[in-house]
């Protein structure tokens, strides 16, 4: 029986990491060192061509013979994750890369407490809740393609391919308690430390201007 990291679906899920990472730095490396926004541009709508040769190969691959497995999963929540927070990744890429490569504006970061921390924790929450339901879809069609069709929640532990199901359940689960509960409940904590310890003057000083191309790009596949 083969390893985790001989399975052809597993090699093919960490070169499309790989290939996401590398594609993003060539993609801020033309916007802030070569000063090419087309090129960089370029680089980054090809992001998504990755995902979408992921989920081919994964449903070709049930569609061809192979009983679902846990790769099969994993590669569905992969695509899950990369989907709904790409955009996310790449905006944060984007702001380090203008902070240390641009001469942008030092990057913020996100607020932990009060009602910001609260708004940020619920849009984090949405994104993970798109990210769960891609993967869930993306299950449920593999497993309609390979025939054995959809399985009921008490049947989700006991099938290799459905037990990510209940694995991303549980995330989403958790990650409501540690999130926006978390903040309501006053665990944040970190937003308010933060704004005791500015000078006393800074709500006076005027934001400087960005540089022309330190913007954020807008990620033109909807992540």
């Amino acid at each position: 029986m083969p390893t985790l990291l001989e399975t052809p679906l597993v090699l093919l899920i960490l070169a499309c990491e790989i290939g996401f990472w590398v594609v993003l730095a060539a993609g801020l490396i033309a916007r802030y060192v070569l000063h090419h926004r087309r090129l960089s541009t370029i680089l980054l709508v090809s992001v998504p061509l990755i995902d979408l040769l992921l989920v081919s190969v994964s449903i070709a691959d049930v569609a061809g013979g192979s009983p679902p497995e846990a790769v099969h999963g994993l590669a569905a929540v992969y695509l899950g994750f990369t989907v709904a927070f790409g955009h996310s990744i790449v905006r944060w890429a984007d702001a380090r890369a203008a902070y240390h490569l641009g001469g942008g504006p030092k990057p913020v970061k996100p607020p932990k407490d009060g009602l910001a921390g609260l708004v940020h924790e619920t849009k984090e929450l949405g994104k993970a809740a798109v990210a769960a339901a891609i993967a869930l879809g993306v299950i449920a069609t593999m497993s309609t393609v390979a025939g054995t069709g959809l399985m009921a929640p008490a049947q989700w532990p006991g099938d290799p391919l459905w037990v990510w199901a209940l694995r991303v359940a549980v995330v989403l689960g958790a990650w409501v308690v540690l999130g926006p509960v978390w903040v309501l409940l006053g665990f944040g904590g970190g937003s308010r430390q933060t704004q005791d310890s500015r000078p006393a003057h800074a709500d006076r000083v005027a934001p400087a201007d960005p540089p022309v191309g330190s913007a954020a790009p807008t990620a033109p596949w909807g992540r």
